[in-house]
């Protein structure tokens, strides 16, 4: 029991520091945080901090891992809609451009810097879009390996900040990206209405 307790204490700091830098990471980017800052912020001593974590890296890493998760979890509730695949997109699209407009772009682009994390992004990604094409719902002539590929180059478009000349938000760079990736160039009638929201 008493064991119990001191886990209960020790948590609470714990907390406290990981609320404080997600906040200060999301407005100026890990990099420009210190961790005089986040212990400030926290209302944490730095020999808390310290007994909690290694470094500054530490809980980077610790953080960008439970946002991955969250982003993980949100994907697979969306999946498991009873809805179509393009509303299944477009949600899962929205997430990210919801998550894009609540976080520094400079932190975005620092969670793409972990291998580990970047490695089960592309596992999961390959995962999805092979079942998908198991069921239908994307071509089957497609390769996934490929398709990874032109995101990964696209991508770069985000860490170049070229986005910038053409998008005044993220969330408005991804929404463009699926609507190429998912339904291509070639206009639908059902388009017609969207061109002037979406475009430009």
């Amino acid at each position: 029991m008493e064991k119990h307790r001191k886990g209960k204490k020790s948590a609470a700091p714990r907390v406290k520091i990981i609320h404080a830098a997600k906040e200060l990471f999301s407005r100026h980017g890990a990099k420009r945080v210190t961790v005089e800052e986040i212990c400030r912020s926290a209302g944490i001593s730095k020999v808390t901090f310290y007994k909690l974590f290694r470094n500054k890296s530490d809980l980077i890493h610790q953080i960008k891992w439970a946002l991955m998760e969250e982003g993980f979890k949100r994907f697979d509730e969306i999946n498991a809609m009873n809805i179509s695949y393009p509303e299944k997109i477009q949600l899962m699209t929205r997430w990210k451009a919801d998550f894009a407009a609540r976080v520094h772009v400079d932190y975005i682009l620092e969670m793409t810097t972990l291998d580990d994390v970047w490695a089960e992004v592309k596992r999961r990604f390959l995962a999805n879009i092979s079942e998908a094409q198991a069921q239908g719902h994307i071509r089957g002539d497609i390769n996934r390996e490929f398709l990874w590929m032109v995101l990964e180059k696209t991508g770069e478009l985000v860490t170049e900040g070229r986005w910038r000349e053409v998008f005044d938000d993220l969330g408005r760079y991804q929404e463009q990206l699926r609507i190429l990736l998912f339904f291509g160039l070639l206009s639908r009638p059902e388009d017609s209405g969207q061109i002037p929201k979406n475009g430009g």
